[in-house]
C-alpha cells in the first residue's frame, strides 16, 4: 500500500498561519471555538471520537475547529448528524492518520467504516483517513469483497484539502445525496474504491490505483440529480506494468468506473490518463443501468484518440458546450438537485488554505 504520494499535491502551510487566518475570517455570531486533540495528554482530548462527542448540536456561534496533533489515532470514528460547522484541522497528512481495519463481514458492531461524516458543513485539512484491509484474492480475476471503507460521508456541504484516503475495497463512500468537494487530496485503493450517490467533486486530485482490475469509480446517482462524481484536472495514477499487487497478481490495467443502480453519473474532465486505463474505459456491474459516463480533454496514453473511440458502456466525450457546466459552482448550485436549498460554493473556505 502506497503511503507516500509524490508531494505535487501536498504544498504544506503552517498549521499556526491557518490558525489565524481561520479566526481572521469572518465568523458567526459568538465567535469560533478551538480544541485540541493530542495523545500525549496536553490538549482538550487524547482521542478524535472525545472531541465529536463534545460538539453541541445546534452550534449557532461561530465554527467548532478541532486542531488534530500529529499521531496515528486508532479508532472507529463518527461525527454524528446534527454537529454541524465542525473543522478537523491536522498539521500534516503523512504524520496525522486517523485509522480502523473493520471490514464487511467482520464480528464488530456496525458501522464498519473507519471513520463517518454525517453531519453537514463539515471540514478536514491536513490528515489522513486510513482503512488497511486488504481483499486478498485466492487467484486472478476473483476478489475477496471486503468492504473496507476508509471515509463514509452523509452530510452535505463537505470539504477536504491536501488530505488522503487511503484503503482498497471502497475507500471513499459517498453514500448520501450532500454535496462533497475534495481538493489536492490522493486518493487510493482498488474495487470501486470512490462510490456512492453524493454529488462529489475531486479537484486537482491524484487518484491511485493499487491493485490489478480495479475500478475507480461505482456512482450510484439518483435520477433526479444533474451530476454525479466529477473529477476536475486530477492526475489518474497506478502501480507500475507487471510490479505485483497485495496479493501478487501483476498489475495490469484499471477501469475508470462501472454502474451502481440505474442511472449513475461520472466524468472525468481534463484528467491524466497513464497507459495502464484499460482501452474500454468503464465496465459492468449492473447489466440494467443507463449510465451517463463521460470524459473531456483527457490526456496521456490512456486518452489516447484510438483509445477514446473504443470506450464502452456508453462512455463518451463532452462537447465544449456541455464541458463548460462543470465548474464547481454550477455542480454544487441549488439547482443541481431539488434536495438543495441554496448555493454553495466552497471557494471561500479554499481560499484560507490556499493563501
Amino acid at each position: 500500500m502506497t503511503l507516500n504520494p509524490p508531494p505535487r499535491f501536498y504544498e504544506m502551510k503552517s498549521f499556526f498561519s491557518a490558525i489565524i487566518l481561520l479566526l481572521a475570517v469572518s465568523c458567526r455570531p459568538g465567535g469560533d471555538v478551538v480544541k485540541v486533540v493530542s495523545q500525549d495528554g496536553s490538549g482538550d482530548y487524547t482521542t478524535v471520537q472525545a472531541a465529536f462527542d463534545d460538539v453541541p448540536e445546534g452550534f449557532d456561534g461561530g465554527r467548532w475547529i478541532i486542531r488534530l496533533r500529529p499521531g496515528r489515532y486508532y479508532e472507529k470514528v463518527i461525527l454524528r448528524s446534527g454537529k454541524d460547522n465542525v473543522m478537523l484541522l491536522g498539521e500534516d497528512p503523512l504524520t496525522t492518520v486517523i485509522w480502523y481495519d473493520d471490514y464487511a463481514g467482520s464480528d464488530t458492531p456496525q458501522p464498519k467504516q473507519s471513520t463517518t461524516i454525517e453531519a453537514d458543513e463539515f471540514t478536514a485539512a491536513n490528515i489522513t483517513f486510513l482503512n488497511p484491509h486488504q481483499n486478498i484474492r485466492e487467484k486472478p480475476g476473483e476478489n475477496s469483497h471486503s468492504q473496507a471503507t476508509a471515509l463514509s460521508v452523509t452530510g452535505d456541504r463537505l470539504a477536504f484539502y491536501n488530505c488522503r484516503m487511503i484503503g482498497n475495497q471502497d475507500t471513499f463512500w459517498g453514500r448520501g445525496e450532500g454535496r462533497v468537494y475534495v481538493r489536492k487530496c490522493y486518493i487510493e485503493g482498488n474495487v470501486d474504491y470512490i462510490y456512492g450517490d453524493s454529488m462529489m467533486v475531486f479537484d486537482e486530485c491524484e487518484i491511485f490505483s493499487n491493485q490489478h482490475e480495479s475500478y475507480i469509480t461505482a456512482a450510484s446517482t439518483r435520477p433526479h440529480n444533474r451530476f454525479g462524481i466529477t473529477f476536475l484536472d486530477c492526475r489518474l495514477t497506478a502501480k507500475n506494468p507487471g510490479e505485483p499487487d497485495h496479493d501478487g497478481v501483476p498489475f495490469g490495467y484499471f477501469y475508470l468506473g462501472r454502474p451502481w443502480h440505474n442511472t449513475p453519473k461520472v466524468a472525468f474532465i481534463r484528467c491524466e490518463e497513464p497507459g495502464s486505463v484499460h482501452p474500454d474505459g468503464w465496465t459492468v456491474m449492473n447489466p440494467s443501468a443507463v449510465p451517463d459516463f463521460c470524459e473531456y480533454r483527457c490526456f496521456g496514453p490512456g486518452a489516447s484518440p484510438d483509445r477514446l473511440m473504443s470506450r464502452k458502456m456508453g462512455g463518451r466525450q463532452l462537447g465544449d458546450d456541455e464541458a463548460a457546466a462543470y465548474t464547481v459552482a454550477n455542480i454544487f448550485s441549488k439547482d443541481s438537485s431539488p434536495l438543495y436549498e441554496e448555493d454553495w460554493n466552497p471557494d471561500r473556505i479554499l481560499s484560507i488554505f490556499e493563501r
